[in-house]
């Protein structure tokens, strides 16, 4: 099987040829490469020759890779989390870039983005109005060149190509530390915000989504875990909004891919609810084991090598892992193999070898 049929298979719920693996892997390519923090994030060329070339160092064995430029993220003019436009990103050449966690408005936010929209909280001081807009249509050149290329030289599966996000999550995220205690200080304003802007933000990634010539699309969430919130709090401010978007992009003919960082032990019934074969369920530190007995009927996993053990673990420790995962949720398909969230930039390339090479070999059916 090539990986195409691989990946497809194993969101199908069907059996393929072997467990198909993909480390969580944006940043580790420019480290492994030499590339530059600033060369890669910008430079759509430069995060594409990048990611060919580890491509190759780990000898073509990665099934899925995350192969939109970073540059697409933090200067979104839709609004996502990454977007610059939007959040109080700081950028270091030689650094990943970083969201400063500060309320940058208080309460009184709820009020202006209900009634003028998220474009209200736009700013293009961060980045810049000529590289958002004058020279994106350049940029979107040389992507859909770039991927061009990947489609007629790998079957690698492009993955998280469109972000979306919940309104309340992205207001959260927004109004910083104090984004906890809205839930309790201003519930109303939290299902005022997903039920006056959801549809937007649908109608908003959708159109993102075909810019990009997406074929899936992913939606993360974190501030609506249980490690932060109640089922019966995800129930009143999350999920019905959720199943909303995810619904939406499944019937225009995505893949979603539900990036799921957090504990989601206590919530994962509720994805049981989506069509059979319509998302990919991402998950970080949730029981992968917990995860196949509720959704092997209805939905693939993906997950969850502890991104340390990469960095700092052995490569045995790695093998062991990726075999327990194996054993524990490889059974009748709808398994994928992959690190728990991002690979860190200072992964052991031992140790992405060492997942890859288990699948290759213990992970066969």
């Amino acid at each position: 099987m090539t990986s195409a049929e691989r990946v497809a298979a194993t969101v199908a719920l069907q059996k393929p040829d072997r467990v198909p693996v993909s480390p969580f892997i944006i940043y580790h390519f420019a480290t492994v490469t030499g590339t530059s923090i600033k060369d890669f994030v910008w430079d759509v060329g430069a995060s594409h020759r990048a990611s060919l070339k580890a491509f190759e160092f780990y000898d073509r064995l990665i099934d899925i890779m995350n192969l939109t430029p970073m540059r697409f993220a933090f200067s979104s003019v839709f609004p996502i989390l990454y977007s610059a436009l939007y959040y109080d990103w700081r950028f270091f050449e030689t650094e990943m870039p970083q969201l400063m966690e500060s309320v940058q408005a208080g309460p009184e936010v709820y009020d202006v983005v209900l009634k003028r929209g998220f474009n209200a909280l736009r700013t293009y001081e961060r980045v810049g109005r000529k590289e958002v807009v004058k020279t994106m249509g350049w940029h979107l050149f040389k992507h859909f060149r770039w991927m061009n290329y990947w489609k007629k030289h790998s079957n690698v599966v492009p993955w998280q190509e469109a972000i979306s996000y919940l309104p309340a999550e992205m207001m959260l995220f927004y109004r910083g530390q104090q984004g906890f205690t809205d839930l309790i200080d201003f519930p109303e304003k939290i299902v005022d915000i997903n039920e006056k802007h959801n549809t937007t933000i649908i109608k908003s990634t959708l159109r993102l989504a075909r810019l990009l010539r997406a074929k899936t699309i992913c939606i993360p969430s974190l501030k609506f875990s249980a490690s932060i919130v109640s089922p019966k709090m995800f129930e009143k401010f999350a999920w019905p909004w959720l199943k909303q978007q995810a619904l939406a992009y499944s019937e225009a003919g995505y893949l979603v891919i539900l990036h799921l960082d957090g504990n989601w032990n206590p919530l994962l019934e509720y994805f049981a609810d989506l069509p059979r074969g319509s998302a990919v369920v991402e998950l970080d530190v949730s029981d992968m084991f917990h995860a196949k007995r509720v959704l092997s009927a209805k939905l693939c996993i993906k997950g969850n090598i502890d991104p340390t053990l990469l960095a700092f673990g052995a490569a045995r420790e790695v093998e062991d892992a990726c075999k327990r995962l194996i054993d524990g949720c490889a059974e009748g398909g709808g398994f994928i193999l992959s690190s728990g969230c991002e690979a860190p930039p200072n992964s052991k390339p031992e140790n992405i070898r060492a997942m890859l090479h288990c699948a290759l070999e213990y992970g066969k059916y």
